[in-house]
C-alpha cells in the first residue's frame, strides 16, 4: 500500500480558500465566482472531468459587462450525457473574500446559448482538468462569409436551439481550433497558486432534511459544506487528518488513474481490466477521479461483478438497488432510508495504482454510496451504475469514492502529470 506522511512545504505562494457546497448543484460542490463589471456571483459546478470555465446566461450577461472582450471563438462541449454551446468572450472575475480574495483579468469565459444537460440550480461550470480538454474553434471564416462585422460569436449569431446541438456540431468542426486557457492554470501559469488545489469532501449528494428547505437554507447544514482550496497542499491541518495516500496519475488527458481491483466486503478482489487499446486516444486509462461526479460509473464487467458479489452476501442486496433504480427512472426519487438501513451493506475497496507503484486502498462505506436524505428527506440514492452507452471501458470514480476525505490533486509533481493525495476529512465538530 501506497502511504506517506503529512509533509510541510513552502506555503508561498499561499493557498486561496474557498467555501464550496452541495446546496445549489445537489449532486456536485459549487463554487461562487463574481463575472464581469457588475459582479454578479454564480455558482459553478467544481469539475475535475472538464477544463472549461462556463456559465449560463441568467447568471452572466456580457451586454451589462464594461470589462467584455469578444472573440470570433464558439466552443462544445459534452459531459457523459449532456451537451451545450456557445460564444467564448473575456472578462474580469473575482472570487474569496479577506485575505483570500483573488481577482483575474482576461479570464476565458464560454456563454452557455443551447444545452442538453441539467445543471438543477447551479450556474455553470469550473472545470479542473488539464489544458487538452479545453478546446473551441474560430469561427471568423464563417461569419465573415455571412457579412459580419466585427465577425465576433458575442453577440451570439447562430440560431441554435436545444435539438440543433448536433448540426451545429458539425459546422464547428470544420472551422480551425483554439485551445484555450483555464482559469485555475492561468492562475498557476501566472504565479498566483501553486499547481495544485485541494478539495474536502463531506458526501456526493445534498443532505436534505426538510423538503420545503430553499438553497440558501440547505447551505446552512454543515453535511453540504465543503472547502476547495486553490494552490493549496498539505498545509491545511484544519481540512483532514492522518496520513495521505498517493494515487499516481498515468494520464494528463484527465485525471486518469489505475484502477487495479475492487473487493465487496471480505469477498474475493474483483481484477478490473486494462482500457481497450481502441480507446487509447480518447480515454487514456481505465479509470479517471471526477469531482463532477456524484455517481461511480463502473466498467460494465466490474459493475456486474459487484452486483453479483452483493447477491452472494444477500440477494435482497441487488434487489433493492434494482427498486432505487426503477423509482429513479420513474419519478427522480429514491427508496427509503428505512429499507437501506434494514440491510447489512458491505463496505467496497477500491485498488488504484500508487505514485511508488504499489497500489493504494480506498474504502467506500455504505452511507456513501448509499447517502441517507439524499436530495429528499428521508430517502436514499444507490450511486453505483454501469458505464454509460457508447462510453470505453472506463470507470469514472466520483464523489462517493471521495467523501469524508480531503483530494488534493497535486499537477506539480512527477514531471507534469502529477498525483492525487488523499487523507481523511477533519470530522465535523459534534453537533450541539
Amino acid at each position: 500500500m501506497s502511504a506517506s506522511p503529512s509533509r510541510n512545504r513552502d506555503p508561498s505562494p499561499p493557498g486561496i480558500h474557498l467555501a464550496t457546497s452541495l446546496a445549489w448543484a445537489k449532486g456536485a460542490y459549487t463554487v461562487s465566482i463574481a463575472f464581469g463589471s457588475g459582479g454578479r456571483a454564480a455558482n459553478l459546478v467544481l469539475d475535475s472531468g472538464s477544463s472549461t470555465l462556463v456559465v449560463l446566461p441568467h447568471a452572466y450577461d456580457p451586454d451589462d459587462d464594461a470589462h467584455l472582450q469578444g472573440t470570433s471563438w464558439a466552443q462544445q462541449v459534452r459531459y457523459g450525457q449532456g451537451s451545450w454551446t456557445g460564444p467564448v468572450v473575456r472578462t474580469r472575475l473575482a472570487f474569496g473574500h479577506g485575505a483570500h480574495a483573488c481577482d483575474v483579468d482576461a479570464a476565458e469565459v464560454s456563454v452557455i446559448e443551447a444545452a442538453a444537460q441539467d445543471f438543477r440550480d447551479a450556474d455553470g461550470i469550473f472545470g479542473l482538468a488539464y489544458s487538452g480538454l479545453d478546446t473551441a474553434h474560430d469561427m471568423g471564416a464563417v461569419l465573415s462569409a455571412r457579412g459580419a462585422d466585427p465577425a465576433l460569436t458575442w453577440p451570439w449569431p447562430f440560431a441554435v436551439d436545444d435539438d440543433d446541438l448536433d448540426t451545429f456540431a458539425r459546422l464547428l468542426r470544420q472551422q480551425p481550433q483554439v485551445t484555450l486557457l483555464p482559469l485555475f492554470s492561468q492562475l498557476a501559469q501566472q504565479g498566483r497558486v501553486q499547481d495544485r488545489f485541494g478539495m474536502l469532501v463531506r458526501r456526493a449528494l445534498v443532505h436534505v432534511l426538510d423538503d420545503s428547505a430553499d438553497d440558501p437554507t440547505l447551505d446552512t447544514d454543515p453535511l453540504n459544506r465543503g472547502i476547495m482550496v486553490l494552490g493549496g497542499g498539505e498545509d491545511a491541518p484544519s481540512l483532514h487528518t492522518g496520513d495521505f495516500q498517493d494515487v499516481r496519475i498515468v494520464h494528463d488527458l484527465y485525471y486518469n488513474a489505475n484502477l487495479v481491483a475492487v473487493q465487496v466486503g471480505e469477498r474475493p478482489r474483483i481484477a478490473v481490466p486494462p482500457l481497450d487499446p481502441q480507446y487509447a486516444n480518447r480515454a487514456a486509462s481505465n479509470a479517471i477521479l471526477d469531482t463532477g461526479s456524484s455517481f461511480l460509473v463502473l466498467e460494465t464487467g466490474t459493475h456486474d461483478a459487484i452486483m453479483a458479489d452483493l447477491a452472494a452476501i444477500d440477494p435482497r442486496l441487488p434487489a433493492l438497488a434494482e427498486k432505487f433504480w426503477n423509482t429513479f427512472k420513474a419519478s427522480q426519487h429514491g427508496v427509503a432510508n428505512s429499507e437501506v438501513d434494514a440491510l447489512d451493506w458491505p463496505e467496497l475497496t477500491f485498488y488504484l495504482e500508487g505514485d511508488d507503484g504499489g497500489e493504494v486502498a480506498l474504502t467506500c462505506a455504505p452511507d456513501h454510496y448509499w447517502p441517507r436524505n439524499a436530495m429528499y428527506a428521508g430517502e436514499s440514492f444507490f450511486l453505483l451504475m454501469p458505464q454509460l452507452p457508447g462510453w470505453p471501458n472506463e470507470s469514472i470514480l466520483g464523489l462517493p469514492l471521495m467523501a469524508d476525505r480531503y483530494c488534493l490533486f497535486d499537477r506539480s509533481a512527477d514531471g507534469g502529470l502529477g498525483r492525487v493525495r488523499i487523507a481523511p476529512a477533519h470530522p465535523l465538530p459534534a453537533a450541539g
